[in-house]
């Protein structure tokens, strides 16, 4: 349930399908995050959230960042 809900990570990489990076969010009431000093290129990001016992769900749908 959501009572459970502990926080989030965050993944992201230039080659669909793959996330070499991760950032995780331990609070869940933080809806944004900024990723800063991406270098020019195209990014996916997929999201996850994870239960206080430590379960973490499936990606979520990748979205798509162009950094220029």
């Amino acid at each position: 349930t959501l009572t459970d809900l502990d926080g989030y990570r965050l993944y992201w990489g230039t080659t669909p399908g793959t996330y070499p990076n991760t950032v995780t969010i331990d609070n869940p009431s933080v809806t944004t995050y900024l990723v800063e000093n991406l270098a020019p290129g195209t990014y996916q990001f997929v999201a996850t959230s994870f239960n206080t016992a430590g379960v973490e769900s499936d990606y979520s749908s990748p979205a798509t960042k162009i950094v220029p």
